[in-house]
């Protein structure tokens, strides 16, 4: 039988595996959405010029790139590469950065929740909207929203279980290592 410090370490090597999981998925699921994005747009183009009509291509590129948007900055978020502006809050001390950061990530989450419920709503008042030259319904671009900040969600709720710990414990590492990067 398992004791509370194996059943933990257990929990956080299986939520280790599934964030790794999720990462390898969406940057795999990104990267063919850029591809498909940058070949369809640049097909159209050349074809265009050739006087060969593409009309498809701008529904299929606006479809490809609402997922990579929302999706993409899942992963930019998850490897804390989103800009920022931190001049300010970086002379202040660790302890503040840290309490900033968790009630920035609260306000995020507040958003990001919101951002799931209407973009729900918006899916299922919609679903027989179509794309002028896909034939499918607009539904599958607007699912994008909720489905991305679902997954922007998880992580706000990792980042803000960070900054708790952080307060527990009083190790303020992070943020020293923060300033060595810069």
């Amino acid at each position: 039988m398992l004791n509370l410090d194996d059943r933990r370490g257990v929990d956080k090597r299986m939520y280790k595996k599934f964030e790794d999981g999720l990462v390898k998925v969406e940057t795999g699921f990104v990267c063919i959405g850029l591809m498909l994005l940058i070949v369809t747009v640049f097909a159209a183009a050349v074809l265009r010029f050739f006087g060969i009509d593409m009309s498809w291509s701008t529904d299929l590129a606006q479809l490809a790139f609402a997922w990579v948007s929302f999706i993409g900055a899942d992963l930019a978020m998850r490897k804390d590469r989103h800009m920022g502006v931190d001049m300010l809050t970086n002379k202040l001390p660790a302890k503040i950065q840290n309490a900033l950061r968790l009630a920035i990530y609260c306000l995020i989450l507040a958003f990001l929740l919101a951002g799931v419920y209407y973009g729900i709503s918006l899916c299922v008042i919609n679903p027989d909207r179509k794309y002028n030259t896909l034939y499918i319904s607009y539904s599958f671009a607007t699912a994008s929203c909720p489905i991305g900040c679902a997954l922007m969600s998880l992580t706000a709720v990792k980042r803000i279980v960070e900054c708790v710990r952080r307060f527990m414990s009083n190790d303020y590492s992070y943020f020293e290592k923060k300033e060595v990067e810069a």
